[in-house]
């Protein structure tokens, strides 16, 4: 039914007024009388009144992207072939695709600058990739004989061959994804789970489209199965949650390009491993893949977690977001699962984020209580709550104006085990130390932003607005001091014997 009033409008064949006069009575209009307003509907149909489920998506497209300028009267079950045909007759569907900007995305603070254009390069050639195949196909299914490995389906090609609504939903749907501000990749091809999908939008009934649409997206299905094929094939797929064990090249030379093919299928969108073109193949030159995989409340499968491997021993471990922090809900069965298979973890610190050992280290912190506030270190920095956040990360903190902090000593690294000695930058945590510095009016003690390890330098990017005292001594690069020295100074009185600058 239509949604809202906004779908009717009145031709007015008299001069009526909304507002009513002292002397006016209501009266129950005569609707069938000539000259009472005539009421034109205008906007979108029922969804059962649709020649076909992908004509009813494509109404729902139309009228949420303003870039295809459809007229709100072309979104009706009589009228929206016309919409589409007009559409695809002024080239308006296969648009060139967005790319991922580097200025745009939401970086850990600590990952340098030439890895972030490296790796939004290579994600930028892998999208371009991925999209141009599902192009060409999408535009000459019978024809796209040379994207495959693999016989094209004739059944498949001849659904999409003629019909415009369904290339518009399918390649809104892997295009709908890929944003500027987004490191994801597009899914990768295949026809079977294309054509189920295909299938099991086609045979909604009427009746349960706008249900059926509403709780699973046409992307969201297909994804589902893609990856629900291949555990099949692997026995797994009976499973609520399962791990799966992608071989290297070395362990398995054999399947090389059936592996390959694994690990783009089962990786996360935001994952460098879903792309070839990326990281798929290297991260399986490099050593066996973990995936930890489970399903969402609409029992469609969802990578979680995954595994890199490198000499024998868990390298890196990534959750959804891609951010070098272990997922902190799964800790316990990610440890579980490691110890349960003999794995090791590799120790570290290196430019891009924490090796394995340190990020489950990292993760169990913040899941810690933050102090006295009730809240976990991952909630206080979410919230910017900066004294739960010097709580957790044991700097002395007092209020003593309002909102504004003494605290103690502060240095640029947490020590995550005082028996093995092992810290991390607090950047490593997911904060910024800029946010965690902001309030804080005096520093009673030392104020430490080198380290020996130039891993562990603080990465403020402006010296505290409203720090006012430092009462020990204030250490930091010869860079640093360059850009934040008059500052410095005047925190320490003047006296520039307590500024220690080190090359």
């Amino acid at each position: 039914m239509p949604s809202s009033i906004d779908n009717i409008y009145f031709l007015p064949k008299q001069n009526i007024f909304n507002k009513l006069n002292n002397n006016q009575r209501l009266v129950k209009p005569l609707l069938n009388q000539s000259d009472c307003d005539t009421v034109q509907f205008r906007g979108k149909s029922m969804p059962s009144m649709y020649a076909s489920t992908f004509e009813f998506l494509s109404a729902e497209i139309f009228g949420r992207d303003k870039r295809f300028q459809v007229d709100g009267s072309l979104l009706s079950a009589k009228n929206i072939a016309a919409a589409i045909k007009q559409v695809f007759n002024f080239n308006m569907v296969f648009g060139p695709f967005k790319k991922s900007m580097v200025d745009k995305i939401k970086w850990k603070s600590y990952i340098p600058q030439d890895i972030r254009e490296y790796s939004i390069n290579k994600i930028n050639e892998a999208r371009a990739d991925r999209l141009n195949k599902w192009k060409n196909f999408l535009q000459e299914p019978g024809a796209a004989k040379g994207l495959f490995d693999e016989p094209v389906d004739e059944e498949l090609a001849a659904k999409i061959e003629n019909n415009n609504a369904l290339k518009l939903i399918v390649w809104n749907a892997v295009n709908s994804e890929v944003k500027e501000n987004n490191r994801h990749i597009p899914v990768p091809f295949n026809q079977k789970a294309l054509k189920e999908t295909v299938n099991y939008f086609n045979d909604l009934a009427p009746k349960d489209r706008q249900v059926a649409c509403a709780n699973i997206s046409f992307l969201d299905y297909y994804t589902h199965r893609l990856r629900d094929n291949l555990l099949m094939d692997m026995n797994l797929s009976e499973n609520n949650s399962v791990w799966v064990k992608i071989p290297s090249i070395k362990h398995d030379p054999f399947n090389k390009e059936a592996n390959i093919k694994k690990l783009e299928i089962l990786s996360c969108k935001n994952w460098c491993t879903r792309s070839s073109v990326d990281k798929a193949e290297a991260a399986l030159e490099d050593g066996d893949f973990y995936i930890y995989l489970e399903r969402n409340k609409a029992k469609l499968w969802e990578p979680l977690v995954g595994m890199t491997t490198a000499k024998g021993k868990i390298d890196q471990i990534q959750g959804v977001e891609n951010n070098n922090i272990v997922p902190l809900k799964l800790v316990n069965e990610i440890e579980d699962f490691i110890n349960k298979s003999n794995l090791k973890c590799h120790s570290g610190i290196y430019d891009e984020g924490p090796k394995a050992y340190q990020a489950i280290l990292i993760s169990k912190k913040l899941n810690e209580q933050a102090g006295v506030s009730g809240k976990t270190f991952a909630r206080a920095i979410k919230e910017n709550d900066t004294q739960a956040m010097f709580d957790a990360l044991g700097v002395k903190n007092r209020k003593v104006e309002g909102d504004l902090l003494e605290i103690g000593t502060y240095k640029t690294s947490y020590n995550l085990m005082q028996t093995s000695g092992i810290t991390v930058p607090y950047s490593m945590f997911g904060l910024n130390e800029d946010d965690l510095l902001a309030d804080v009016k005096k520093i009673d003690g030392n104020f430490v932003l080198y380290n020996k390890n130039p891993l562990y330098n603080s990465l403020i990017t402006h010296f505290p607005s409203k720090l006012e005292t430092v009462t020990g001594k204030i250490e930091c690069t010869k860079k640093q001091y360059e850009k934040f020295g008059e500052d410095m100074l005047r925190a320490v009185d003047g006296k520039a014997d307590r500024i220690i600058v080190h090359n």
